[in-house]
């Protein structure tokens, strides 16, 4: 069987730099020995200042070759001071502030959370405008109808004078928004502006595949896209897209959230 070194300390290591003797022994040894010789010089009894000096020089001699358990004395000298200051008895006290809703102080609304119930607000009222026209186009289309079925023939004739366009309306841009990991997002809003600082154009919003699509046109120009997510776990750049008459190619932007 193979023989393993014990293991020893090794935090207090020191390589020996002069002679035999690391920089912590060669100053211990140097400032008592200095000490030893003062005492022996001033101290004026000749039998108890050598036995002071051989004292001192022996103090600084254990503070520089007698290690306690791998440990210099110096190191249980300053940990034994420590144990005796320090104190034996510690109290509990809380410094932390109680929350908001304990106090009589009424809280203050989020100012992103007031400028998204904004956003919310104009969006459901474009929503139920656009559903008011779209009902006004309906009842239109039912009194044609009856008028067709009263008049007859002659009114149809009427009507192919001027035939409405049978082709789908094209959006006038699309866009699709995607995750680091390559997943459509919904529920993301998209803010168009004409500058960063000014007031949106269009605000759209995401469907469960990521896409939004706006079909009202736009000067041509650049424009900022400004994209937000409502639940705050995604994170986008603004970015400066030019607009043409035709946009063919969707649009595509990644989130930039930590992986």
């Amino acid at each position: 069987m193979d023989q393993h070194p014990v293991p020893r300390q090794i935090t207090t290591f020191e390589f020996k730099l002069i002679g035999f003797l690391t920089i912590k022994q060669f100053i211990y040894l140097l400032i008592f020995v200095v000490l030893a010789f003062i005492i022996y010089s001033v101290f004026p009894i000749p039998i108890l200042n050598i036995f002071f000096a051989i004292i001192t020089a022996g103090i600084g001699a254990a503070f520089a070759f007698l290690p306690i358990n791998d440990r210099p004395l110096d190191v249980w000298i300053k940990n034994l001071a420590r144990r005796l200051i320090s104190p034996t008895q510690y109290k509990f006290k809380k410094h932390n502030l109680p929350p908001n809703f304990l106090k009589d102080i009424p809280n203050q609304a989020d100012p992103t959370q007031v400028a998204t119930h904004v956003d919310s607000r104009q969006k459901l009222n474009n929503y139920l405008n656009k559903g008011q026209a779209t009902g006004d186009t309906k009842k239109q289309s039912i009194s044609n109808l009856i008028q067709t079925a009263v008049l007859g023939p002659t009114a149809k004739k009427e009507e192919k004078s001027s035939p409405a366009s049978s082709t789908p309306h094209k959006p006038f841009f699309t866009g699709v928004i995607k995750n680091h990991k390559e997943m459509p997002i919904y529920g993301v809003l998209i803010y168009v502006k004409p500058d960063e600082k000014g007031e949106p154009l269009r605000i759209l919003k995401t469907n469960v595949n990521g896409i939004f699509a706006t079909f009202n046109p736009l000067p041509v120009g650049d424009y900022f896209f400004e994209i937000k997510d409502p639940q705050g776990r995604h994170f986008f750049d603004t970015m400066k897209i030019k607009v043409e008459n035709s946009n063919p190619n969707p649009l595509q932007f990644l989130s930039k959230e930590l992986i």
